[in-house]
């Protein structure tokens, strides 16, 4: 390790052999310990590691983990603690000092700007005023899907196979990926021992690569239910709502062809108008049924023109 006395301003002393500066008598500092630079390492021949250094507690000198007494001041080791470890790292260059430039008064003009256009736009976008409309016409919709049992052709990974398939072929295609070691990237790190010299280890982590993982992908025909096709009723049909007639259906309950009843959907529409102002809103079936042509009721609008819808009850 090298040091460079503060007080002459003598640089790269040793830091096992120069425990005094050889220019002016100043102690060490073990805090100023620093590593070389590479190949400018010294070796330190004979050297024998006896232990960290400890730094006297009256005079702040380094010194040896085997003397008994501080050689600058001759103090014990009582109260003493190591001296502190140095890590390996490269020194940063110091960033150029820019000349201070007074803040800009635009900014927080415009900061405010922005904050007062979100602040009236929330504002716009959600809040809402009381009006009253008109039910102007009233709309409905209703429809059953019918499920036609079907020859579909599938693929799934062979440990999933589901029941009921068959024709069954088989590929064989990539499923995932996987880490897989590929050699160690490896560096030389030093070390402080603490004494004024330091050691070289070598320091490796693995590198991996991503392999691809293949497995058997099962291609099979498979009976399934689809939807077929949908049958609607709506408000031209009847004032009422009804649900449509599906009439007959294939028969077979699990044969090729077969038909079923499959899922309901239902809509519920009314139309609004307060002046020239128009609105259509999506309700439920009790407040469709409730609000008859004609009536009048109240709806919060928002200030951006849109309506409420479920502000209808």
């Amino acid at each position: 390790m090298l040091w460079d006395c503060t007080v002459c301003n003598t640089k790269g002393l040793l830091g096992s052999t120069h425990r005094h500066c050889p220019m002016c008598g100043a102690a060490q500092d073990p805090t100023k310990r620093y590593f070389p630079k590479p190949g400018q390492e010294i070796e330190a021949k004979g050297h024998q590691f006896v232990g960290t250094d400890w730094r006297c507690t009256y005079c702040s000198s380094p010194n040896s983990a085997a003397a008994a007494h501080c050689i600058n001041c001759g103090a014990g080791q009582d109260g003493s603690k190591p001296v502190a470890i140095v890590s390996d790292v490269a020194p940063s260059e110091p960033s150029p000092t820019l000349p201070m430039r007074r803040p800009s008064r635009i900014w927080p003009w415009l900061l405010g700007g922005i904050t007062l256009a979100l602040i009236g736009f929330a504002t716009l976008f959600f809040s809402t005023k009381e009006t009253t409309v008109k039910v102007v016409q009233r709309g409905w919709e209703r429809e059953i899907q019918i499920e036609r049992l079907m020859d579909v052709t599938d693929s799934a990974w062979c440990d999933s196979l589901p029941s009921g398939a068959y024709a069954v072929t088989h590929s064989r295609e990539q499923r995932s990926t996987r880490k897989v070691e590929a050699g160690q990237d490896c560096h030389e790190q030093r070390v402080d021992k603490g004494d004024g010299t330091f050691a070289k280890k070598q320091e490796c982590v693995p590198r991996y690569r991503e392999e691809p993982v293949y497995d058997d992908r099962c291609h099979f025909r498979i009976n399934r239910w689809q939807t077929a096709r949908r049958v609607s009723a709506g408000a031209q049909l009847s004032a009422t709502p009804i649900w449509p007639s599906i009439g007959t259906l294939q028969a077979g309950l699990n044969s090729l062809g077969a038909e079923r009843e499959g899922a309901r959907r239902e809509r519920y529409t009314l139309n609004l108008a307060d002046g020239d102002k128009t609105w259509s809103c999506d309700v439920s079936e009790a407040v469709w049924a409730r609000l008859t042509e004609g009536a009048v009721v109240p709806m919060k609008v928002r200030l951006t023109g849109g309506a409420a819808c479920d502000s209808l009850r």
